[in-house]
């Protein structure tokens, strides 16, 4: 049994014991799935497992046929919002921008979040066919509870009637899931991409491998922290059903930051037209043609990356080795290095050569005042003891900076090491080392990193929406602003990153709607960003406390801000430029 298996068992019970019965004979089981709404917040089914449904109506901006029942979806969400059930559209037209769901009034409720489905995998999972369907859905159980209309004429059914028997605690009759013989006044969604895979079949050889390799296989290989390799048909064929779910539920790619704010290289993203291409080949039993032969790209030997793709190290730092156990959660590790400079020394890249490649998740390195005692890493970690440097993530074995800039390492300095490890069921040893490279010119940039958070604050136990805050100082001079590395821990599930100008104005800079712990990235901008004398960086961050989140290690603890896995942190360093 597979662990979706059970975890889905586990949540049905949850919803059973809550209250309301599934009548089996008529539950359609589906996918969990996630989505981004108009306002560019991240919404996921199983994320709201605590409430006791999840109503959804399909309705596509400009729509009148569905927007005539709109005025009735939303009395009925205002009313059963204090009840806990959860109101959101679904627009399920190919190539929907948030812009033109912004744009249109169409007479929703502000406060009703609309579900941007613009690759219609999600739509098509769920069975829609028109708009003006609505759907309530078991968001533990992951099953279609009722599908029909929203209003009938007929108070015995609908999609009041359902919801009054949800809450009353009711196991359905099977004409309390369907609202059958009943029109609804809608139109017949245009599936696009099934329109034009229907007519062909996708190639493996020419579309799925060279896409795969694109996107996933530089993290799917052997020795790895990914927990399967991308090796063969075979093996992508064999993990499809897993592959659609962390589609649909955009766990992968990693990193998941919104494309629409900012503009960001090499990011983990897939578009629309690959997204459906992937999941309608799986539909369709990831197959591969018998015309395309024997040939299978991902099987061709992988060449191994050089030690030091960057050249020779002009300084090579061994970090103490680290012992990791096969199984439990692993603390953060602090290690240091004693670096015994007898002169300043300007950094132009970072490079990492991994040791136990399939459990180091992740390495920040620091320039630490080597006066602060490794025996209180709370104290080494604060901003004013340790500059942060460089991140190391799996599939990123080095960090240049740009031309004719350098991060200055003072001879007073030492180096220290934040190391995440993740357990895999075989014990390493870890003997990881980084490389320095240094310039004797003095550069015309000087590399600083700022960071943008808070050192202390807390959360009560239980608490799904927890919002925090912070302010950078105002930067005295002009600066280039070039990255931005947001890190928060387990229950942090999604941050963004704002610029205020002088002049008062406001520019998103950078949103991760779907934060995941596993996947702490540094985002490069294609062009460093001017910041203006008198700017300030403002960033946000939303935390989940609550048992809904599922990479939440206790939800039943207040949480305050610290080193550990158990703790939390809020902070974005951010790279800037400033001339020497």
């Amino acid at each position: 049994m597979t662990m979706r298996k059970i975890r889905q068992i586990l949540l049905t019970v949850t919803a059973v014991l809550a209250g309301f019965h599934v009548n089996p004979a008529t539950a359609e089981q589906i996918s969990d799935f996630g989505l981004l709404d108009q306002h560019g917040v991240f919404h996921q089914l199983s994320r709201y497992s605590l409430a006791p449904a999840v109503a959804l109506y399909v309705h596509s901006v400009g729509d009148e046929a569905s927007a005539a029942a709109l005025p009735a979806l939303n009395e009925m969400a205002s009313r059963y919002r204090e009840e806990g059930i959860v109101f959101m559209v679904l627009d399920p037209a190919a190539g929907r921008t948030r812009a033109e769901v912004l744009a249109a009034a169409d007479g929703l409720s502000a406060d009703i979040p609309v579900l941007i489905d613009s690759s219609q995998v999600v739509s098509l999972d769920l069975g829609v066919t028109s708009t003006g369907e609505a759907y309530l859905l078991d968001p533990a159980g992951w099953q279609i509870i009722f599908r029909g209309a929203v209003v009938t004429g007929d108070e015995k059914r609908g999609l009041e009637a359902t919801l009054k028997a949800i809450l009353a605690g009711r196991t359905l009759a099977p004409e309390e899931t369907r609202t059958d013989g009943v029109e609804i006044a809608g139109t017949a969604v245009d599936y696009v991409f099934e329109r034009e895979f229907s007519q062909r079949q996708i190639s493996y050889l020419d579309e799925i491998a060279p896409l795969l390799q694109r996107r996933c296989a530089s993290c799917h290989v052997s020795d790895s922290l990914a927990p399967w390799s991308m090796s063969s048909h075979r093996m992508i064929q064999g993990w499809s059903p897993m592959i659609k779910e962390v589609l649909l539920t955009r766990r992968m790619p990693p990193g998941q930051i919104d494309t629409q704010v900012g503009s960001w290289q090499e990011i983990h993203h897939l578009t629309d037209d690959e997204l459906a291409l992937l999941v309608h080949w799986i539909d369709a039993g990831a197959r591969r043609a018998a015309e395309e032969g024997d040939e299978d790209p991902l099987t061709l030997p992988v060449e191994a990356p050089p030690e030091w793709a960057l050249g020779e190290p002009d300084m090579i730092i061994d970090i103490p080795a680290e012992n990791v156990p096969a199984s439990g959660v692993v603390d953060f590790r602090i290690k240091h290095a004693d670096l015994d400079l007898t002169q300043d020394r300007w950094v132009t890249a970072v490079a990492y050569d991994v040791g136990a490649t399939w459990v180091l998740h992740s390495v920040l390195v620091y320039a630490v005042d080597p006066g602060v005692s490794l025996e209180d890493p709370v104290e080494m970690m604060k901003p004013e003891n340790a500059e942060f440097i460089s991140l190391f993530v799996p599939g990123r074995l080095q960090e240049e900076f740009s031309a004719d800039s350098a991060f200055l390492l003072r001879a007073d300095r030492d180096l220290a090491f934040k190391l995440r490890y993740i357990t895999t069921g075989r014990e390493a040893v870890d003997n990881t080392r980084v490389g320095l490279y240094f310039t004797d010119r003095p550069p015309r940039y000087r590399v600083r990193h700022v960071t943008v958070g808070k050192q202390a604050f807390s959360m009560k136990a239980g608490e799904a929406q927890h919002r925090e805050h912070a302010e950078s100082e105002v930067f005295d001079k002009d600066v280039l602003l070039e990255a931005v590395a947001p890190q928060m821990h387990g229950r942090g599930s999604s941050t963004a990153l704002a610029i205020q100008f002088p002049d008062g104005s406001r520019r998103d800079l950078l949103s991760v709607p779907n934060y995941n712990f596993n996947w702490q990235l540094n985002y490069e901008l294609i062009e460093p960003l001017l910041l203006p004398a008198g700017s300030r960086l403002l960033a946000n961050a939303l935390y989940d406390n609550s048992e809904g989140n599922p990479y939440n290690p206790d939800p039943e603890v207040d949480v305050r801000a610290g080193v550990t896995v158990q703790d939390e942190v809020f902070g974005h360093y951010v790279r800037v430029l400033e001339e020497r």
